[in-house]
């Protein structure tokens, strides 16, 4: 095990440096709601009785406090504790997860507050912040040795990339970086601006800047080369309140009350639309519609025409997936729904499950629920109809679980982490 003090994260005089984030054959629609739930209280109740052979194969890991978490290259990285943590020391522990062993350890600066955790190729990245000037390096996989550090935060593309953000209330500058030697490939520099990335399906695919004074800008990430440039209503205040790539669209508030979407393809504004008085308000992608949200009402919106197609105080939609929205219930215990994508009608209510995080969230839909006996069943769900098919019974009740590359962790209070390898 090689163990290695990063120290104070440097700055300029040192040569070189985020979920939503990654991408499976399901039934045919149209059981009804009944069907689903009796099918599922069966295979609950199979569950609890017997759980039968293991499905997951447990890996060991040590207890962490608040830990973020990455999987890249065979490895479990753990930080710890987490970026939601008071200052203090800083700790990195990669785990093999073939075996559980620990394969290197690092230190970071008790000064410097963990920012972002993310791979690029099978090397890790992470960006640190001792108080104003984010500072990103890279890690080799194999001994945890930092390759290059360099000023910015470090936001990886889909192709490998690798960018650089330095970002100020009056400018902003993003760099493509080599992620093997940190030699800067190309910048991109504005005024008073926001910046966004379109992501695809493997990830961040298009940087987008947007400037305070009404301009939008989007740009290749391998090459810097600027793609397309159109102008846009120019920010009330400081900033935009919303200049946000989402899907194809870009989504540009500015004139009072409207919220504009323009087509990334050809800088086209394609609709406005009123947006809530107050503040409180956020739009975000949900699967094939751009949703609306304030408060615990959502608005999902038709991406072409920027038409309401439902409103729902009652579920907040996450994901289409099969023609289906996937929802969550706005307030209270978690709970799912599927419901119809144009109307938003329930198709399906399978009850108390909670969605497992994962990117992309099409991969496969995984769900876990309280079971007797301090456990939890883990459950993949059918978006075409909404049964759940029970995947294995985990010991412990745990509060959160990620799934990404077939790896599954779930962590819960008292430090305590669950890590399984999940097969296809």
């Amino acid at each position: 095990m090689t163990v290695i003090d990063l120290g104070e994260v440097g700055h300029h005089d040192e040569p070189t440096p985020p979920p939503a984030r990654r991408p499976r054959a399901r039934r045919s629609a149209g059981h009804p709601a009944v069907v689903a739930l009796t099918a599922l209280l069966l295979l609950l109740t199979l569950a609890g009785a017997a759980p039968g052979p293991t499905r997951l194969t447990p890996v060991p890991v040590p207890d962490v406090p608040e830990p973020s978490h990455l999987i890249v290259g065979g490895l479990l990285v753990l930080a710890y504790p987490s970026a939601l943590s008071p200052a203090g020391i800083r700790q990195l522990t990669a785990i093999d997860l073939a075996d559980g062993r620990v394969r290197w350890e690092a230190s970071l600066s008790p000064r410097h507050q963990l920012v972002v955790l993310e791979g690029v190729g099978d090397d890790v990245v992470v960006t640190t912040d001792p108080g104003g000037e984010p500072v990103s390096m890279v890690l080799d996989h194999v001994d945890g040795r930092s390759r290059w550090r360099q000023p910015g935060v470090a936001v990886p593309t889909a192709d490998g990339g690798l960018l650089l953000e330095d970002v100020h209330i009056d400018r902003v500058a993003v760099r493509g970086v080599d992620p093997a030697t940190g030699a800067t490939r190309w910048t991109v520099t504005a005024g008073a601006a926001t910046v966004g990335y379109r992501t695809g399906e493997r990830g961040v695919a298009e940087l987008v800047v947007v400037t305070s004074a009404g301009r939008a800008e989007a740009y290749d990430v391998d090459t810097g080369v600027r793609r397309l440039a159109f102008p846009v209503p120019p920010a009330r205040s400081d900033h935009h309140h919303v200049a946000q790539p989402v899907g194809d669209l870009l989504l540009v508030d500015g004139e009072p009350g409207r919220l504009a979407g323009y087509d990334l393809a050809s800088g086209r504004r394609r609709w406005d639309t009123p947006v809530p008085a107050s503040a409180a308000w956020s739009v975000y992608s949900c699967g094939d519609a751009v949703c609306l949200r304030e408060s615990s009402a959502t608005d999902v919106l038709d991406p072409v025409t920027g038409r309401v197609r439902w409103t729902s105080d009652r579920w907040a939609p996450v994901e289409t997936v099969a023609g289906r929205m996937v929802g969550v219930n706005a307030d209270g215990p978690p709970r799912l729904a599927l419901l119809d994508a144009a109307t938003g009608r329930p198709v399906a209510e399978p009850g108390r499950w909670e969605l497992v995080h994962q990117w992309p969230p099409t991969v496969r839909l995984l769900a876990v629920r309280p079971a007797t006996g301090d456990r939890q069943v883990l459950a993949e769900l059918d978006p075409t109809d909404g049964t759940l098919r029970v995947r294995d019974v985990l010991p412990g009740r745990w509060e959160a679980c990620w799934w990404s590359q077939g790896v599954l962790v779930c962590w819960r209070q008292r430090n305590t982490l669950g890590v399984w390898r999940m097969p296809d």
